[in-house]
């Protein structure tokens, strides 16, 4: 196949998926049912872009070697030419990771100071409760968040007045299942996507297709010792009024998580799960495919 064919091919493989995976991966439906088979789709469709791209690029340097090696006698002008011509051929996948860290870098820079400074904040205004397993802050609404990449669960004043004791049971075990599952992890991914491509579709609504599924992953994780209903009555008294450096018990879409957590839905089918995991799979597996056929 032709070098330039072949890397047209996976642009093209690239651009499809970047446009038809938000359109085929469903909001509702069986991602309602197993958000964590939505998740692993959202985020190898995403993988799947980068790695077609960057192997594009890659493939493109094989023509441009052998034009230097047919043309350009053997000598230090070749030996020039080489280098140039190989950091060309790298410089779709270089431009792609160089956007990729720097704006990682940024973000991590920035929500590491927010981070920083609103921990040493709950540390002057917040006082921890051993009963409840978390710290406790005046404020004046109903709110309860983790402090992503701490171990951190805090609770509003309020929020503890209002809620009953099983209803903060399930909240804290919600906020723990988000820090123990590391959620803020996918979270910071799917921005880092967002703000690098924004025009892409599938980077665009992985950011907060992830922040949704994040919700119904830590759910189902503070439901599995029979605390639904205090969980659903928490999320419909809460507010989201959290800062930027955590992950709200009432984030999401609240009335669906309500009625998610009041009405389970069935278990997702055997052959729903396996075509899901498969497509997962493929989507990953055929840009290296693509590139290794001749």
């Amino acid at each position: 196949m032709n070098p330039a064919t072949h890397s047209m091919i996976l642009v093209g493989y690239a651009a499809t998926v970047a446009a038809c995976a938000p359109r085929l991966i469903p909001a509702g439906g069986w991602a309602q049912r197993s958000p964590r088979l939505a998740m692993t789709l959202w985020h190898a469709s995403a993988a799947s872009v980068l790695l077609a791209v960057g192997l594009a690029g890659a493939i493109c340097l094989a023509p441009l070697i052998r034009v230097v090696d047919a043309f350009v006698e053997v000598g230090p002008s070749a030996a020039g030419g080489r280098t140039a011509i190989v950091a060309t051929g790298f410089l779709l996948p270089v431009l792609l990771s160089t956007r990729l860290a720097a704006i990682a870098t940024r973000l991590k820079r920035t929500h590491g100071a927010e981070r920083r400074r609103h921990l040493e904040l709950l540390g002057v205004l917040g006082h921890h409760d051993p009963a409840l397993g978390a710290t406790v802050v005046p404020f004046p609404a109903a709110a309860a968040y983790c402090v992503a990449g701490s171990r951190q669960v805090v609770v509003t004043n309020t929020a503890v007045e209002l809620l009953d004791s099983n209803q903060l049971t399930a909240v804290i075990a919600h906020e723990r299942a988000h820090l123990s599952g590391r959620h803020h992890l996918a979270t910071t991914w799917a921005t880092v996507l967002a703000h690098a491509f924004p025009c892409v579709p599938v980077f665009r609504r992985i950011r907060p297709a992830t922040a949704e599924l994040v919700e119904l992953l830590a759910d189902d994780k503070a439901v599995r010792h029979g605390q639904a209903d205090g969980l659903a009555g928490a999320i419909a008294v809460l507010g989201d009024a959290i800062p930027g450096v955590g992950l709200s018990a009432a984030g999401g879409q609240a009335l669906a998580r309500v009625e998610r957590l009041l009405d389970p839905p069935p278990r997702i089918h055997a052959a729903i799960s396996f075509g899901a995991a498969t497509a997962a799979v493929a989507v990953i597996s055929l840009p290296l495919l693509l590139a290794a056929h001749p």
